[in-house]
């Protein structure tokens, strides 16, 4: 992966051009097909993905069928919950566009790169964590919204009686 794709990945646009090289060392590449999924949810994840091209679909099962949460695109990443907090993925991911390619990288890599360039692991980690919780703020104005039209005061306003 060449440091001008990498340079677009939001949680990578701190490092120098030095750091940037070490870290390409870390990915392997993946390409996706439209529709393919790439993550399902309920799985154990133990890699770190970048969008380097392309488009992917965020969604959740809600009782029997899937909601789209979001849409990444170029210098997005996913993967990165169970990198802190072990488990399965909470979401599955699916390619929308042809081509997706992807940089990937597992987390016992990541953790051994970051171990031994402390400075650079934490430029990645603070990017990314600024990322999550954007991620988290736009969820929780999702979910105000969502009870608040739900709500007896949100179809009032609509002319409609709730649910």
């Amino acid at each position: 992966m060449d440091s001008e794709t990498l340079r677009a990945v939001s949680i990578l646009r701190d490092l120098t051009d030095t750091e940037i090289d070490a870290f390409s060392g870390l990915l392997t590449n993946r390409e996706a097909k439209n529709g393919e999924r790439i993550l399902e949810e309920g799985t154990i994840v133990n890699h770190l993905y970048f969008v380097c091209e392309g488009v992917v679909h965020v969604r959740r099962k809600a009782q029997t069928r899937e909601v789209l949460l979001g849409r990444l695109g170029v210098g997005a990443f996913f993967g990165e919950i169970n990198l802190f907090d072990p488990g399965t993925a909470t979401a599955s991911i699916y390619a929308m566009k042809s081509p997706t390619r992807l940089a990937v990288t597992s987390y016992e890599t990541l953790r051994e790169f970051m171990g031994s360039n402390p400075v650079v692991g934490y430029k990645i980690v603070s990017a990314m964590m600024t990322g999550v919780c954007q991620r988290l703020r736009q969820t929780s104005a999702r979910l105000v919204n969502t009870i608040y039209w739900s709500s007896t005061e949100g179809a009032a306003s609509l002319g409609q009686s709730p649910r």
